[in-house]
């Protein structure tokens, strides 16, 4: 039994990925959420998953237990559950930017893996980046690993790196969105009509990633590929490099990551009972 304290979009895309990829039954999962919008999201995205009470409830329930609570209130949900986890159990974290260190704190647990997911896992194309402490065996964290693989890829890293990694793939999704959203607009204002624009950017962006995923050149000579002498692409280029995408684009993933770590000090600042 897996379990959930907190469903949030995350942990719903997560619920999702692992049922539709067939890795678990709805059954086999059980979560706890004080609302109810998200918790009935929580129950379509998982069917026949069971609903419970409180968080301490899940701590007895589950064999492993998913926190994804925001990092503003991790603290007041696992300050009361202190002492509660069993030693065989593994906790799996996906609060950004709260630290292995706070959550052994809070939880008086050794057990814990700190994983940063990405919304992508709903359809299987998920990235999944992990570190674990050190009482966490290789067997222990493999399994997790395996779960997450489900749905996409997981790799485990030093924890030092977990901040700065999702930067891009955690907050990634929402630039590329971004991305495909004005370049649809672009051909609207091109004359192309919306019902039109919009497939197309999609199956520009599909076909792009494919070629670059095939291909052992570097991005920027694919570029070149596509950019011929005094053609249109370059004078597309010129103007993407006078609207500054490039630096406003770096500039995204610098500063998600820098939020991330903020939000981590703010969870460790944070009063037990949420002030």
């Amino acid at each position: 039994m897996i379990g959930f304290i907190g469903t949030g979009q995350m942990a719903r895309a997560l619920a999702t990925g692992f049922v539709l990829q067939g890795n678990l039954l709805g059954e086999e999962i059980c979560f706890t959420n004080p609302g109810d919008a998200n918790a009935e999201a929580f129950e379509r995205a998982a069917p026949g998953a069971r609903r419970l009470n409180s968080a301490a409830d899940v701590a007895r329930e589950a064999a492993q237990v998913w926190i994804a609570v925001k990092p503003q209130i991790i603290r007041s949900v696992l300050e009361p559950l202190k002492g509660s986890f069993r030693s065989e159990q593994v906790l799996v974290s996906v609060a950004a930017g709260v630290t292995l260190s706070s959550l052994t704190t809070w939880t008086r647990h050794e057990r814990i893996i700190r994983v940063s997911p990405n919304t992508p896992a709903i359809v299987g194309q998920g990235i999944s980046i992990l570190s674990k402490s050190p009482s966490v065996s290789e067997v222990e964290a493999e399994h997790v690993c395996s779960l997450l693989r489900t749905v996409g890829s997981a790799r485990e890293v030093p924890e030092r790196l977990i901040d700065p990694i999702s930067g891009l793939t955690s907050c990634g999704p929402a630039f590329v969105m971004t991305i495909l959203e004005a370049l649809a607009d672009g051909a609207v204002r091109a004359g192309v009509p919306r019902d039109l624009a919009n497939p197309l950017a999609l199956e520009l962006l599909a076909g792009s990633t494919a070629m670059a995923q095939d291909s052992s050149l570097h991005p920027a000579q694919l570029r070149e590929q596509v950019a011929s002498p005094a053609g249109s692409t370059i004078e597309g280029l010129a103007a993407l490099e006078q609207g500054g995408l490039r630096a406003a684009l770096m500039n995204a993933v610098v500063s998600s990551a820098k939020r991330a770590q903020e939000l981590g000090r703010l969870a460790v600042s944070s009063e037990p009972n949420g002030t």
